[in-house]
């Protein structure tokens, strides 16, 4: 189940990596909005997360795509 710590996780995942597309989340998100959107995606899905990297991966699908470099 999300919950506060794993949104901020994403929160320190989006700063740590943040020119390389994390930019959108780390500020766009705040960490309340994050475990919302976490919080929606376990409903619309009936799937917890139950670990933090599911939760980035989750919001690694929403950032726009760019080819490597």
């Amino acid at each position: 189940m999300a919950n506060l710590a794993m949104a901020q996780a994403v929160m320190e995942h989006a700063e740590a990596y943040y020119d390389d597309g994390w930019y959108v989340v780390a500020e766009c998100w705040d960490a309340w909005a994050i475990e919302e959107e976490l919080d929606r995606q376990e409903q619309l899905t009936g799937a917890p997360f139950q670990l933090e990297v599911s939760a980035i991966a989750h919001f690694a699908k929403l950032l726009p795509w760019r080819p490597p470099q």
